[in-house]
């Protein structure tokens, strides 16, 4: 019986990600998501279009997470590297998904145009991995799982666009496996008229990092938000 999916990592994968360019929105979405499904994220990461990057980060987080969910890199062109990376991490060569390239073509043809061969890239994927139909674009998603030692970690690799990349998670919700009826509930309290240091002091002992619920608090814009988390 696979282990539960008790802690996960978010993986986003783009240059114009690390050089802000682009607001990283999917990190927050998919962190909500998980915690609704009672999966707690542990970590973030972003990593540029480079293979070395890319791969050095998912063997880490693999090492020590259940769970990782990637998005970015699938595309069709040669700064997506995502295929590639997850076949090197495998040790898995790439195959062509007979399934996912008839899929990239009917999308095409249902907009009148011809598939462009540039695209028939995206139908690969590494030979143990299984591929994820992607009814919204031509980015095909990824699934493995990434063995270190007698640990193992399922790895799900989603586009980058958020219109594609939301339906297709909801897709992947049926095979995670958060731990037992384990659930993680969060509330923000946006407090007004007091410093951080003044709220922290009223707190007092709630803030203890070692308390159940756990409260911490954000300033911003002359607002103390108190973040509160609760697991169990």
């Amino acid at each position: 019986m696979p282990h539960a999916h008790a802690h996960a990592a978010i993986l986003s994968i783009g240059d114009e990600l690390v050089l802000g360019q682009t607001l990283n929105s999917n990190s927050r979405w998919l962190a909500t998501r998980l915690a609704d499904l009672g999966i707690l994220t542990r970590e973030h990461v972003t990593v540029p279009d480079d293979a070395s990057a890319h791969a050095a980060a998912v063997r880490r987080l693999a090492a020590t997470n259940d769970l990782i969910i990637s998005t970015g890199g699938l595309g069709p062109t040669d700064d997506d590297l995502t295929r590639l990376v997850m076949s090197d991490v495998l040790g898995s060569p790439l195959i062509e998904d007979a399934q996912s390239l008839q899929q990239i073509e009917a999308w095409f043809t249902s907009r009148g145009r011809a598939m462009p061969e540039i695209n028939r890239v995206q139908a690969k994927r590494p030979t143990i991995a299984t591929a994820i139909a992607n009814p919204h674009g031509t980015a095909p998603g990824l699934h493995a799982r990434v063995s270190t030692g007698s640990h193992a970690c399922d790895v799900y690799c989603l586009p980058g666009p958020p219109s594609e990349m939301m339906p297709m998670f909801e897709q992947v919700v049926s095979n995670l496996r958060p731990p037992g009826k384990r659930r993680v509930i969060t509330r923000v309290l946006p407090c007004f008229g007091m410093g951080e240091s003044e709220i922290a002091m009223r707190l007092g002992g709630l803030m203890a990092r070692d308390a159940s619920p756990l409260v911490g608090t954000t300033a911003s814009g002359g607002v103390v938000s108190c973040r509160i988390r609760y697991e169990g």
